[in-house]
């Protein structure tokens, strides 16, 4: 298995194009497994090595663009300077490794790898070859300031939004999902495989995902939809984002994603036992579903 080289941030080496596979890699295992991560990013659905670890119909760049190296939210270019950083929700230092594997179980609502197996590695290698070259947070790291910086202003805005929503954000949600979103993730939401990801449901992220969050959800959708024109008001996407969210999708109950045999220190969490629903989600930000769709 491969392990990988703490050094990849420091080589001045030319930057990656913005979109295809990756220019200028070095030559060697190195260049290997930072191609090899890169086309699990962008290929997830398709990927032999990775695609056992993934639940759903999501590619890991449905939310990265153009394998992370978009210029909008949800791009991996700074993403390895922030770690090691502490994370409340598992209550302990996460890496960048540990990272990528939680996101197995809740965004690809899938299994979580092993921290030194090939899949973990190469995609590590390739998302700290994004970051190479960028000062890394160091002493001042923390999962505050890790999100506050990566914060665009407008989440402020949304956490705002997200005190006083109810069913008419909704229903205005619902009937801007079907001018500006149905066409290509379709009226149910299921999107049309291969090609757009669906929004909801079973082949969707899982209710412990990042994006099952309304304001994060709603930060993604302004800076990055509609697809090659991303016009919406900061209203517009978080009504969007609100109805998109209150739909249903797969419970997290962690326990379901943790492989069977798993080494104790394999999975970096002192939080041991959690359960994610849609409703639960919504209590937590003192929403109630029920009012919402009524």
């Amino acid at each position: 298995m491969r392990k990988l080289p703490l050094a990849i941030i420091t080589l001045g080496v030319p930057c990656l194009a913005l979109a295809g596979e990756p220019k200028d890699l070095p030559k060697g295992p190195l260049g290997d497994a930072v191609r090899s991560g890169y086309d699990m990013i962008v290929n997830t659905q398709t990927n032999a090595k990775v695609k056992p670890f993934v639940g759903n119909a999501l590619n890991c760049a449905s939310c990265h663009r153009d394998g992370g190296t978009s210029d909008t939210p949800g791009n991996l270019l700074t993403t390895a300077t922030k770690f090691p950083s502490y994370s409340a929700r598992e209550d302990t230092v996460l890496t960048l490794e540990d990272r990528i594997d939680n996101c197995f179980m809740r965004s690809m609502n899938g299994t979580r790898p092993s921290l030194d197996s090939e899949v973990t590695v190469d995609m590590a290698a390739y998302i700290t070859w994004l970051a190479r070259g960028k000062p890394i947070y160091g002493e001042q790291n923390s999962a505050s300031q890790s999100a506050q910086a990566a914060k665009p202003a407008v989440a402020s805005d949304f956490t705002v939004m997200l005190k006083s929503a109810n069913h008419a954000n909704y229903a205005r949600g619902s009937a801007l999902y079907g001018a500006q979103c149905a066409a290509c993730h379709g009226a149910d939401g299921q999107g049309v495989p291969g090609t757009f990801p669906p929004l909801w449901g079973n082949a969707s992220y899982n209710a412990g995902a990042g994006l099952a969050n309304v304001v994060k959800l709603a930060t993604w959708v302004k800076g990055n939809m509609p697809l090659g024109n991303a016009h919406l008001s900061a209203q517009d996407a978080f009504d969007v984002a609100l109805f998109a969210d209150a739909q249903p999708r797969p419970d997290f109950v962690l326990a379901q994603h943790l492989p069977q045999g798993m080494k104790a220190d394999d999975y970096n969490a002192k939080v041991r036992a959690e359960t994610d629903t849609v409703e639960s989600n919504l209590k937590k930000v003192g929403l109630s579903l029920e009012k919402l769709r009524q």
